[in-house]
């Protein structure tokens, strides 16, 4: 990944920087064994996908919490509300549950965002 992260903007300020050995960042949570209420298999997939299409990158998984960077968000409403469907696909709570925001209003508000965040129970 090019660039630093800066480790307050995630919250992450107890966090340690670890190298898995994985030939697509996408790989690296079933290479690591991580393991959250996420459908791994799935959710590795959509990463590999969002990997491709937008540039995002795995920057901290710590718990049941998964942070990713991205290069190239979507700005389009159509490619905004697809992301939106993927992201309520990989059965995060905070996407389902915490808060409980109407999907046009989820969607809207990814056109254009850097960075996403995932957590699960």
């Amino acid at each position: 990944m090019a660039g630093v992260v800066e480790a307050g903007r995630f919250g992450l300020d107890e966090c340690r920087l670890v190298l898995v050995p994985a030939r697509r960042g996408s790989d690296a949570l079933a290479s690591i064994g991580w393991s959250a209420e996420a459908p791994l298999p799935l959710f590795c997939a959509l990463l590999r996908s969002w990997e491709d299409r937008f540039g995002a990158q795995v920057v901290a998984a710590f718990g049941s919490e998964l942070h990713v960077s991205v290069a190239r968000p979507p700005v389009e409403a159509e490619h905004a509300a697809l992301l939106a469907l993927e992201h309520v696909l990989s059965t995060a709570n905070n996407i389902l549950d915490d808060p409980p925001t109407p999907f046009p209003e989820y969607a809207t508000d990814l056109a254009g965002r850097t960075s996403w965040s995932f957590w699960w129970d």
